[in-house]
């Protein structure tokens, strides 16, 4: 078994029998595809980029924590959306009727995988979190604020 990934973030795990390749932008599209009702509003591509980028982690930019800090609390919550997307993913193979037993078994086992490494990748932005804040010299107070935003979206 190989697992290979890509500077986009992508991942690929390759087994002797089957190949699974995760991109969290290709899940982002699926779900954004899907027509929602209710009002439809139409912004600019500066709009949605805006839109997008304050609505995700405004909390964090409006924190005052550093922007060290700032950047690694983003780049927990990024991990936590590609694993919620994961899981996802994860639910609708073992529910695919369109598989075999054999299929949904090894492609599971795979996302699975790949779900072990982005909760790993968690755990180390965790860990350089705290040693960051332990070396910025942080307050009880921010080291709770940025614990509070970490948990704030999960």
């Amino acid at each position: 078994m190989t697992i290979t990934t890509s500077p986009v973030g992508g991942i690929t795990l390759t087994t002797p029998t089957s190949q699974i390749t995760y991109r969290p932008q290709e899940a982002v599209a699926e779900v954004s595809a899907t027509p929602a009702e209710g009002i439809k509003v139409d912004l600019s591509a500066e709009g949605r980029a805006a839109a997008s980028s304050s609505s995700k982690d405004a909390d964090i930019e409006q924190s005052g924590l550093p922007k060290s800090v700032q950047k690694l609390l983003k780049a927990i919550r990024e991990l936590q959306r590609q694993i919620t997307e994961l899981t996802v993913q994860i639910q609708q193979v073992l529910t695919d009727p369109r598989l075999s037993d054999d299929e949904r078994k090894s492609k599971a086992a795979g996302l699975q995988a790949v779900l072990s490494m982005l909760q790993a990748q968690i755990s180390t932005s965790s860990d350089d979190l705290s040693s960051l804040m332990n070396q910025l010299k942080s307050s009880n107070d921010e080291k709770t604020q940025a614990g509070m935003l970490i948990l704030a979206k999960m």
